[in-house]
C-alpha cells in the first residue's frame, strides 16, 4: 500500500511536465503573420496618437497645419470645453447608465436561460437553443422597422428604458451561446454531490454552479458593455432628445456641428473621452475575456 509521500512524488513530475510544454518551432511563414499583425497594431496605435495630437491643437492650427504636425502646446482646455460646453459630460453619463443597466440585465437573463439549456435535459432543449442562436443570424436591417413600431406602440421611444431593453435583447443570443458552452464543461458530479448534501436545484445553482461560471460571466459582461458603449444605430433610431443621447450619438451631433462651425479641437477631445475608458478597461480585463471564451475548449 503506497503512502501519501509516494503519491506526492509520483504526482509532482506530471504537474511539472504539464506546465513546461515545448513551444512550437518557428517557421518562415510565421514572419509574415508577425509582420501583418504588427502593421495592424501600428496602424491602430498611430490613429489613437493622431487623434490625441489633434485634440491638443487649436482650430486654426488644425486647419492650417499638416495632419501629422505635432501640436504647439498642451491645450487641456479643449477637454474642458468638450465636457462642459459640448455636453460630452451629459452624454457620458447617459452612456454609463444605459450600458451598465443593459449589461447587468442582459447577463442576468442570459444566465437564467443558459442554466436549464446546459444542465437540464428536456425534450426541446436543442430547439430552444437554436431559437436563441437565430438572433445571431438575423441582420439589423431586417429588424429596425418592426422594432421602431413596437417601441412606438409601447410608448418607449425617446427613452433610456427603451434603449436599455433593446440593448439587452440585442446581446442576449451571444450571451446565452457563450454561457451554455461554458456551463456544459462543468462536471455533473458537482450537482450530484450537492443533491446528496440536501441542496435543491435553486441552492445548487446559486452556491455551486454560479460561482464556477465567473470567467464566462466576466467575458459576456465585458463584451456586452463594450458593444453597448459603442452602439450607434439603435440610439440614432430611438433617441431624439439631446439630453438623452449617448456618447456615439452625441459625437455624431458634435461632428455635424464641426462641419459647419469648424470646432474640430472639441470634437477630437470628445473622441478621446469616449475611447480612452474603453481601451483602458479592455487592456485591464483582456485576460478575463480570453479565459471565459476559451475555457473548456480542450475538453
Amino acid at each position: 500500500m503506497t503512502s501519501s509521500t509516494d503519491r506526492r512524488r509520483t504526482a509532482t513530475p506530471r504537474r511539472r511536465n504539464a506546465s513546461s510544454l515545448p513551444r512550437a518551432p518557428f517557421r518562415p511563414y510565421h514572419l509574415f503573420f508577425y509582420l501583418l499583425l504588427g502593421a495592424v497594431a501600428l496602424s491602430s496605435i498611430s490613429a489613437y496618437v493622431w487623434v490625441f495630437n489633434v485634440s491638443m491643437k487649436t482650430n486654426a492650427e488644425f486647419i492650417s497645419s499638416p495632419p501629422w504636425q505635432i501640436a504647439a502646446g498642451w491645450r487641456w482646455e479643449n477637454y474642458v470645453n468638450a465636457w462642459d460646453r459640448a455636453n460630452i459630460g451629459l452624454f457620458f453619463g447617459n452612456s454609463v447608465i444605459v450600458s451598465v443597466a443593459s449589461t447587468l440585465l442582459g447577463v442576468v437573463v442570459a444566465v437564467f436561460a443558459a442554466y436549464p439549456l446546459a444542465r437540464i435535459s428536456f425534450k426541446f432543449s436543442n430547439l430552444v437553443l437554436g431559437i436563441f442562436l437565430l438572433g445571431l443570424m438575423i441582420p439589423w436591417m431586417v429588424t429596425f422597422a418592426p422594432l421602431y413600431l413596437i417601441m412606438q406602440d409601447l410608448g418607449l421611444l425617446d427613452s433610456q428604458l427603451g434603449l436599455i431593453l433593446v440593448y439587452t435583447t440585442y446581446n442576449l443570443p451571444f450571451n446565452v451561446f457563450v454561457l451554455v458552452g461554458f456551463m456544459k464543461t462543468l462536471p455533473y458530479e458537482l450537482e450530484e454531490a450537492a443533491a446528496m448534501d440536501g441542496a435543491g436545484p435553486t441552492r445548487t445553482f446559486i452556491y455551486v454552479i454560479l460561482p464556477l461560471t465567473g470567467p464566462g460571466l466576466a467575458s459576456v459582461a465585458i463584451i456586452s458593455f463594450l458593444q453597448n458603449w459603442n452602439e450607434f444605430f439603435y440610439a440614432l433610431l430611438l433617441i431624439h432628445s439631446p439630453e438623452k443621447m449617448t456618447l456615439p450619438l452625441g459625437l455624431f451631433q458634435l461632428g455635424q456641428a464641426a462641419d459647419y462651425g469648424t470646432n474640430w479641437a472639441t470634437l477630437f477631445a470628445g473622441m478621446m473621452i469616449t475611447v480612452t475608458p474603453v481601451l483602458l478597461g479592455f487592456a485591464v480585463l483582456q485576460k478575463q475575456i480570453t479565459k471565459g471564451l476559451t475555457a473548456g475548449a480542450l475538453k
